[in-house]
């Protein structure tokens, strides 16, 4: 899973497996794209890489992005402005 801000507040989100893009979507916060992230059990999966930008929370169960999305959000934001663009 790959978020990404974009000008306009939205993030903009990938869900991929490897380097195809299986589905993309926007939201309005890091939280709700892990929580639809973690919704997707289409895919056979048991939990994604997430990266927000250029850092990486690591391996996540579908069942932490479900139930713990806020904290998750949290660790990202604060990765990504500890390590800067």
């Amino acid at each position: 899973m790959q978020i990404d801000r974009d000008k306009s507040d939205l993030y903009y989100v990938r869900i991929l497996d490897g380097l195809v893009t299986l589905f993309s979507f926007q939201v309005g916060s890091i939280s709700d794209a892990l929580r639809i992230g973690g919704a997707d059990t289409q895919n056979g999966l048991a939990g994604f890489h997430i990266w927000y930008g250029h850092v990486c929370i690591g391996t996540t169960s579908l069942h932490a992005m479900r139930h713990d999305a806020e904290t998750l959000a949290q660790r990202l934001v604060s990765l990504h402005s500890q390590f800067g663009e």
